[in-house]
C-alpha cells in the first residue's frame, strides 16, 4: 500500500514542531542593592538617563530559546538609590550639555550607557550554572556641561541552574552583577582623578555645609580613617 504525502501540509506540521521546540525566557530584573557603607557628600550632582537606558531591553536567542532581559527600569531606580546615598542631593537632568543654568548649580553631571550584557548558560560552563557579565559606560560632565571624563564598571554574577530556560537563575545572577558593578561604582567612583579634582575646591557647596576636602589626588587616603588618639591626662601631683 502507498501512502501519499501532501507536501505543504507536512512542510507546515514540520515548522510548527520546530517552532513548539523553542522557549521563550523572558524576566525582569528588580531593583535590589545592599546599603552603602559611605559618607554622603555635602554637594549636588545630577544624572542623565537616555532613553536608550532607561527602557534598555536585551535580546537573543540560543539553543531554541529566546532570552528577553528587561534591564533599563530596575537601573535607574538603583542608580537614583545609589547615588542619592553617596550625594547630598540628586537631580535628573534632561542634557548634561545644558546645565550651565540650573541654580542650584550641580558640581558635575553623569550619563550611564549600557556597553555590554552577556550571560553563559549550563550548556556553556561546566558546573550547570548562568553567570552574567554587566559593564557600564559612566559618563562624567562638569558644572558647565563639558564632557571630562569617562569610567567604566563590570559587574559579574553566578547561580546555579540545572535548565536552560530557567528564569530565577538567570534573574538571580543579573542581580548579583548589579549589585557586583554598583559596589565598585560607590567604593571606586569619587576615588577618580576628574572627580576627585572636582570634589577638592566645588565652586558652590550646599547652603550651610563645608567645602568638601579632598586629599591630592596622589595620596591614596584609607577607605576608614583610624579614630584618633586620646591623649592621657598628666598625673595629679601627691
Amino acid at each position: 500500500m502507498k501512502f501519499h504525502v501532501n507536501r505543504p501540509a507536512f512542510a507546515a506540521i514540520l515548522v510548527l514542531l520546530l517552532l513548539c521546540g523553542c522557549t521563550a525566557t523572558r524576566l525582569t530584573t528588580q531593583a535590589q542593592l545592599p546599603p552603602p557603607l559611605i559618607d554622603k557628600l555635602p554637594v549636588r550632582v545630577g544624572v542623565h538617563y537616555s532613553k536608550e537606558f532607561a527602557e534598555y531591553v536585551h535580546k537573543e536567542t540560543r539553543s531554541q530559546i529566546d532570552y528577553e532581559v528587561t534591564l533599563g527600569p530596575a537601573h535607574v531606580t538603583n542608580l537614583n538609590w545609589l547615588l542619592g546615598a553617596m550625594f547630598a542631593e540628586l537631580v535628573e537632568v534632561e542634557d548634561p550639555t545644558m546645565i550651565a543654568d540650573i541654580r542650584p548649580p550641580l558640581l558635575f553631571v553623569l550619563e550611564p550607557k549600557f556597553e555590554e550584557f552577556s550571560f553563559l548558560t549550563p550548556k556553556d560552563v561546566a558546573g550547570e550554572a548562568f553567570v552574567v557579565t554587566i559593564r557600564y559606560l559612566l559618563t562624567l560632565y562638569d558644572g558647565s556641561g563639558g564632557r571630562v571624563d569617562s569610567f567604566t564598571y563590570t559587574g559579574y554574577g553566578r547561580e546555579k541552574a540545572r535548565t536552560l530556560a530557567s528564569k530565577e537563575p538567570l534573574a538571580i545572577a543579573t542581580q548579583r552583577a548589579m549589585r557586583d558593578a554598583g559596589a565598585k561604582v560607590a567604593v571606586e567612583l569619587t576615588d577618580q582623578e576628574a572627580v576627585r579634582l572636582l570634589l577638592r575646591n566645588p565652586a558652590n557647596p550646599m547652603p550651610g555645609t563645608p567645602s568638601v576636602l579632598m586629599s591630592p589626588v596622589s595620596d591614596r587616603s584609607p577607605a576608614v580613617a583610624p579614630p584618633p588618639a586620646t591623649a592621657e591626662a598628666p598625673p595629679s601631683p601627691p
